[in-house]
Parts: structure tokens; sequence; C-alpha cells
């Protein structure tokens, strides 16, 4: 009698718990909704919270996991009862525990995969436009690829060990699995790490112009985990290797900023007069700096005279280019000014000249003292030959 109202009072609780579940689904469904639209944006224009994004993704898996929870312990009280009511040995009850767990487990990878994806896409949409660094905008999306493989492979893991089913055999091999797979992509690992360390040094983005040591030069047009990408100066796109980005030196013409020095050297007679000579090209100077859009005007032109060369003495003229397809039209203009003013002032740069002494000159020909021929005589004669 005793044994009979024991199973009957078990045999009551899982009609109770069975009962009781579908009504609790229901009450944590519309609370769920309730708090939810507490968060909800009050319009399309409006950016929608993390909580929102948490409370919609488990909005429905929540009442499914409820649902299978009740279900599952109802289910097993009962037939652990009838089971022993009828002398069976095989164990249905705890057959039916782990089915419902597992059941359970498999939602929640579900629920974890959505919210990180979500998440991830939420970031991605609002934030990471509104940071100064392109680090972000380049790990979300691996982050995307990662966290449904790692969330549903520790739920596998998971499954294997409630039935009993031993995994560290299969961790082992996984792991010579991993060094085996990591040996073999060596170069697509080394290019990973290379531009995490390119992305995370942030010195290098898209839109600069840089050159690479011994290598080709451009603008970056993307920047991967695998390789960069460049626009040619031809308009034609080269792909990098990250790897060949952090082995080499590299050029970077827009930082620090994308302002550019520009400097023109040159030279003049040792007949000039120096003091005209710079106020020639300071005059010219200061007039592209005015005229050209192309030069920056915050930056005060100079100029002055370097060294004492072979044929003439060496000047400098030093200017602040807008950017670097700047600095081209502003040196450009410069030389051809500098041109046109030392034409009309009477300016001289000189050829290039060598004085030519031979030694075996007869007796009566080296007693006498001949004068140099002046450099104007000479460039005419090259001129007329």
């Amino acid at each position: 009698m005793v044994s009979r109202l024991s199973i009957a009072n078990e045999y009551l609780i899982a009609i109770v718990i069975a009962v009781v579940t579908a009504p609790l689904a229901v009450v944590l469904q519309i609370v769920l909704k309730v708090v939810k639209r507490r968060f909800r944006p009050q319009s399309d224009e409006e950016v929608p919270t993390a909580q929102f994004l948490v409370l919609d993704a488990i909005d429905g898996p929540a009442v499914l996991m409820v649902l299978i929870g009740g279900g599952t312990v109802a289910g097993s009280m009962a037939l652990a009862d009838w089971q022993a009511d009828q002398n069976i040995q095989a164990d249905l009850a705890l057959a039916v525990r782990r089915v419902g767990t597992v059941a359970v487990v498999a939602v929640v990878a579900y629920v974890g995969s959505r919210i990180s994806r979500l998440l991830l896409d939420w970031y991605a949409e609002f934030v990471a436009p509104t940071t100064s660094t392109q680090l972000d905008d380049q790990l979300v999306p691996s982050f995307k690829r990662m966290m449904p493989i790692l969330i549903y492979s520790l739920a596998i893991l998971w499954a294997l060990s409630i039935f009993d089913i031993a995994i560290s055999p299969l961790l082992a091999t996984l792991g010579i699995g991993g060094i085996a797979i990591a040996l073999a992509a060596q170069p697509t690992l080394s290019n990973y790490f290379a531009g995490t360390y390119v992305i995370s040094e942030g010195e290098i983005e898209p839109g600069d112009f840089i050159e690479i040591e011994g290598g080709p030069s451009g603008f970056v047009e993307d920047i991967s985990w695998r390789s960069t990408k460049l626009r040619s100066r031809f308009n034609n796109l080269i792909i990098i290797p990250n790897s060949m980005m952090s082995d080499n030196m590299i050029t970077n013409y827009s930082r620090p900023a994308l302002a550019m020095n520009v400097i023109v050297t040159g030279g003049v007679s040792y007949s000039s007069d120096l003091e005209k000579v710079e106020d020639i090209l300071m005059e010219v100077a200061n007039k592209i700096v005015v005229e050209s859009e192309h030069a920056i005007t915050e930056t005060e032109p100079r100029a002055g005279f370097s060294t004492f060369g072979d044929s003439n003495i060496d000047f400098w003229v030093f200017l602040q280019a807008t950017d670097r397809a700047g600095s081209f039209q502003l040196k450009s203009q410069l030389i051809k000014q500098i041109h046109q003013r030392f034409n009309e002032e009477g300016v001289v740069i000189n050829y290039p000249i060598r004085h030519l002494v031979v030694d075996d000159v007869p007796e009566s020909e080296a007693t006498t003292e001949r004068e140099p021929t002046p450099p104007e005589q000479i460039v005419e004669f090259v001129r007329k030959g």
C-alpha cells in the first residue's frame, strides 16, 4: 500500500509539473515582452540598445527551454516510477533526462550564437564607425565567423560528456591535428599574425600612400588579415602578403600629416651675385605660395646656398605642399619660374666644366703663361659646336 501511494504521489508530482510548465512559459513570454518594450527604440532612426538586442534574442528560446526542462523533469519522474513498477532493467528515465539536457544545451548554444551575432552586427554598424581606429572594423568580421564555431564546439563537447562519452581522447586528437594543420598552414598563419600587427599598430590606414622598401608603392585600398591591397599610380591593384608588410621598411607619405616638404636644388655660376640670386629665389617662392593652390601659406618659404660645386655654387629652395600629389605640381612650377627669372636677370647656370692639364707640351710653350678660357666662352663654343 505504501509503495502504491508513493508511486501515485510521483505520478501526481509529474502531472503537476507538466501542467504548471505551460502557464509558466506563457508568463515568462509576457514578462520578456513587457521588459523588451521598455528598451525598444522609439523610432527607426534611434539606435537600439544592447539590452534590447539580448532580450530580442532570448524571447522565443527562453520559453522553449522552460517547456523542454519541465517536460524532461515530468517525463523522467513518470518513467522512473513506471519502470520500477514494471521491473524494467533499462534506465529509461536517465535516457530521457540526458536527451532533455542535450536539447537544453542545443537551445543555449543557439541563443549564445544568436546573441553574439546580433551584438557584433550592432557594434559594427553603430559603434565601430565612431572610433578612431580601424582595428575593431577588422576584428568584428573575424569574430562573427569564429564565435558560432566556438560556441557550437563547446556545446558538442558538453553533450558528449552528458552521455558519458570520454572527450579526453578527442581533445588529444584535435590537439595533434591542430599542430599538423598549423605546420601546413604556416605561411597563412604568418600573414594572419602579421596582419594583426599591421592593423593593431594603426600607422597604416585605407587612403594612405605608402612605399615598401624595394617593393611597390600606391594608395592603400584595404587591410585584411591575410594581405594588404594597394592601388598603384597606374591604377592597378597590388596584393601584398602581410608578412612582407611587417618584415620591410615602409614609408607612409600620408603620416603624420598630408603636408609634404618640397626642396628644389640647383646651382649658379661662380661669377653670379649671390645676394641677387637669393632675392630672386625668395621672390619666386613667395609668389608661388600666394598663387598656387598646392602650397601651404602658413609655412614660410626659405632659400639659401649649400655647397661649392664643381661648376656652380649650389642653392636650395624650400616650400611645403598640401599633399604628395601637390608636391609634384609645386616642384614643377618652382623650377619653371626660377628658370624664367634667371634668364630675365642674366643669371648663368653653367654646364659641367673640366680643365684638362697636359704635361707633354713643348718646352717653349710650357714657359708661356696662358690665360684660362672663361666658362662663358666654353659654353658658347659648346653651343656652336
